[in-house]
């Protein structure tokens, strides 16, 4: 990875902690708008560095641990109250893990 990438990649990270920091700061305001809208913003910025990451890594494995690190990070409150509905196709594919690979 070109070092150009790679502060490209950290300024990623840095801004999606500050929006999370924010997320943080709304959490029990009375308006769902900010919080609605940071939210966005940070999966917006996540989704963004997973494609950096996975398209500037030279195939590596390492960076699935790095994105394991990222979820952890920032998406581990999300992760704990995740519940899909019986007809999401998110369920079918979260049910064929938990069937065969758990």
């Amino acid at each position: 990875m070109k070092d150009n990438k790679l502060y490209h990649i950290l300024d990623l990270i840095e801004e999606i902690d500050k929006v999370d920091k924010m997320l943080a700061l709304h959490k029990d305001s009375d308006s769902d708008l900010m919080s609605s809208q940071y939210k966005n913003q940070k999966l917006k910025l996540s989704n963004y560095l997973v494609k950096e990451l996975l398209t500037n890594s030279d195939n590596r494995t390492e960076v699935m641990y790095i994105i394991k690190l990222f979820i952890e990070k920032f998406y581990n409150d999300e992760m704990r109250h995740l519940q899909f509905e019986e007809n999401d196709n998110l369920k079918k594919i979260e049910d064929v893990f938990i069937e065969n690979y758990a």
